[in-house]
């Protein structure tokens, strides 16, 4: 039976020669590729600064303390997304604050951006610093909504992009819209270079503190290294860019692939019983396509029976407010939340990587079309 795994990055040779040619130059770390990937992603972001750095969860971190973010201060976070911001927002000692989403889009809802601001203040959680709108999934989130509230209680924004590399919001690129954006470059993302990430910024002062932060805080004063904060080695390596600058070379037939997927998923699913559909928009670049199954199905046997079946599935993503660390350091509970507490039950990603034929997204749909459409107990066993 023809297995149809969840994701899959888009090699061929052309990525083989780019890490020979890197391998044979004997420079390895942080030189020449780098440079070449971080110019042409900032090219592409229409951003005047790219620092490349080892995952995207590192360029969150490289931000928050380039912004100065930490004690007694709160982050505000969108709960349905992977816990990253949330994390780094930890690691630095500030607050996280969880927002919820909403059920289209998965997107930041900016109307409970508000409310969580203002119980924010009244509790005095912390100081509110900045929110960290997250373009869930390739779509981009309601900017002029979120910049909105942002000016409204003076929040830093820092735009994650992770999912998004390529997207537009009203036509300018993800990432120009706060102060800095940040990408990740995962196997699960449109490309990849195994792990890895970047930050975009069009704050000069800001960037060369990222690239302080990057490489153990170091800076050069005089033709002599001086070490002016406990910075990290964050490093990309020259391989990871080599590989990248290829990825990116591929990246308007592999997004335009993936686009036509969401087109044949959204055309196949339509009407499919007890199953919701994605929010479309033609500025959505599709890193995930995810469909919600309604109260009554068991996601986990819907994923092993597709799996049975040789299709991929998996969670769309997870809450982070219903994560044991924050219930336990914040007293966080599934219903404060309940878009976002709905959305980790019920969100079911599928299949979606260029190298999908349309006959793969046609089993794929058919098979979730068939289980939808069966009535015995067996085939969707309700949630206890």
């Amino acid at each position: 039976m023809k297995q149809i795994p969840l994701a899959k990055p888009s090699f061929d040779d052309r990525e083989v020669e780019a890490v020979r040619r890197v391998l044979e130059s004997g420079w390895v770390v942080q030189g020449p590729e780098v440079e070449a990937f971080e110019g042409a992603i900032a090219r592409m972001h229409q951003c005047k600064h790219c620092i490349a750095v080892s995952s995207g969860t590192a360029a969150l971190h490289v931000c928050y303390l380039s912004l100065g973010i930490g004690p007694g201060d709160a982050v505000f976070v969108p709960s349905f997304a992977w816990p990253s911001a949330a994390n780094m927002a930890m690691a630095v000692g500030a607050r996280p604050v969880f927002v919820d989403v909403l059920p289209d889009t998965y997107n930041i809802d900016p109307d409970d951006l508000r409310q969580r601001v203002q119980q924010c203040i009244e509790r005095k959680w912390g100081k509110p610093r900045a929110v960290v709108p997250v373009h869930e999934f390739g779509l981009a989130a309601d900017m002029d909504a979120v910049l909105g509230v942002a000016k409204e209680f003076n929040l830093d924004v820092i735009e994650d992009a992770a999912c998004a590399l390529g997207a537009t919001y009203e036509g300018k690129p993800v990432g120009t819209f706060g102060k800095m954006g940040i990408f990740s470059f995962h196997p699960r993302k449109a490309i990849t270079t195994g792990e890895g990430g970047a930050i975009v910024t069009n704050d000069a002062q800001l960037a060369e503190r990222c690239r302080m932060w990057r490489n153990h805080g170091q800076v050069s004063k005089n033709s002599k290294r001086d070490f002016c904060v406990a910075g990290f080695n964050y490093r990309m390596t020259e391989i990871q860019a080599a590989i990248g600058q290829v990825q990116l070379e591929k990246f308007p037939e592999i997004l335009k692939r993936r686009k036509e997927i969401a087109s044949q998923y959204l055309k196949g699913l339509g009407g499919c019983p007890g199953t919701s559909l994605p929010a479309n928009s033609p500025e959505h670049t599709w890193q995930t396509f995810m469909v919600v199954l309604d109260g009554h199905k068991d996601r986990s046997s819907v994923m092993e029976r597709l799996a049975e079946n040789g299709v991929g599935a998996a969670p769309g993503s997870l809450a982070g407010h219903c994560a044991s660390v924050y219930q336990q350091e914040f007293g966080c509970k599934g219903p404060d939340l309940p878009v976002s507490n709905r959305l980790d039950f019920y969100g079911l990603a599928l299949p979606l990587y260029c190298g999908m034929t349309d006959e793969d997204v046609d089993m794929c749909t058919a098979e979730l079309q068939r289980m939808s459409k069966r009535q015995s107990p067996s085939s969707w066993r309700t949630k206890s």
